[in-house]
């Protein structure tokens, strides 16, 4: 069983993501020590973890565009969040009643279409989990799934569990918090983020890791302009500076994102159900339709041409947008 086999090697023989892919690639299967392995699905049943590893149907898609997917997910409630459209809210720590109040609308905002993932620090993160709680929400910790963390944020945790909301983790349960998981952390929220919306940071924050990180991987990166005064938006302001979508208003938010319209559009065709899921996925050019449905080249030009026609779809510079409620 291919899962056993990732999660032996991972776990147990702590094997580097790469080695471990080339292994199963040419079917290299380690000794497992069965009782061992055993007991460990014990530890995770008993704490009501799923795992998901890279080659279960289960994985998210999304998530396999990233350099250095992550192998194995640790997850607690609802898994069928991480196939859903998804946004990204990150911010400071160390951010200002402007920020929380901002994080905290446009995250409710947001969450009645799609589904907000953040890190659950202090912060920014904390306040778009907040706003999305009584929708749909995924927290990304950067330790075991069954660790809160900060501890000050276990009623939170809770809450997230207790509203139908998702907590994942990449780490193996009892895993603690170190410094360097965050920034391994923020590949996957941005993994499974269609975009990203950076909401107040210091000129060094961790939350430009994440912004740099989504622009490596052509996702859409969005910034809240801040006060030239304060600290707290040195990086969002450099990031707009850069080229970062600026939202100035709750109005231009959800016209970015297409919020106005709220009517579901019947899509009959499978394959048009198919290549709409794959720019909702940020498979969103030409090219990448096509690696995302198999299919061929012609055959996708002319569905893209009809969904365009029809109005359900828009073209700008080759990447193509979803307008579907």
């Amino acid at each position: 069983m291919i899962q056993n086999s990732i999660i032996w090697m991972k776990e147990f023989l702590k094997e580097p993501n790469k080695k471990i892919i080339d292994n199963i690639k040419n079917n290299k299967e380690p000794i497992i020590d069965h009782k061992q392995l055993k007991e460990f699905y014990s530890i995770l049943k008993e704490k009501d973890i799923k795992v998901i590893t890279f080659f279960d149907e289960e994985y998210p898609e999304k998530l396999r565009r990233i350099y250095n997917s992550p192998l194995v997910l640790y997850i607690k409630g609802n898994v069928k969040l991480l196939k859903e459209k998804s946004i990204g809210i990150v911010g400071s720590r160390k951010c200002t009643a402007y920020g929380k109040n901002i994080a905290f609308s446009f995250s409710e905002i947001l969450s009645k279409k799609y589904v907000i993932i953040s890190g659950m620090a202090y912060g920014i993160d904390s306040f778009a989990h907040k706003g999305a709680i009584k929708n749909k929400t995924i927290a990304v910790l950067g330790s075991g799934v069954d660790i809160p963390y900060p501890a000050f944020n276990r009623t939170l945790y809770n809450e997230i569990l207790e509203n139908n909301g998702c907590i994942i983790s990449e780490y193996a349960p009892g895993t603690p918090a170190q410094p360097f998981r965050f920034p391994e952390r923020n590949r996957i929220i941005v993994g499974l983020s269609s975009s990203i919306i950076v909401i107040e940071a210091a000129k060094k924050s961790g939350s430009l890791i994440t912004a740099r990180l989504a622009i490596e991987n052509g996702i859409d990166v969005y910034a809240i302009p801040g006060d030239i005064t304060k600290k707290s938006s040195e990086g969002t302001n450099n990031l707009i500076y850069n080229g970062a979508i600026p939202i100035i208003s709750e109005n231009h938010l959800k016209e970015i994102f297409n919020l106005e319209n709220t009517n579901n559009i019947d899509i009959k065709n499978p394959l048009d159900s198919k290549i709409i899921e794959a720019i909702t996925n940020n498979f969103n050019t030409f090219e990448k339709i096509i690696y995302y449905t198999s299919e061929e080249s012609s055959i996708i030009l002319q569905r893209l041409t009809i969904l365009t026609i029809e109005g359900i779809i828009i073209e700008n510079n080759g990447i193509y947008y979803y307008k579907g409620g």
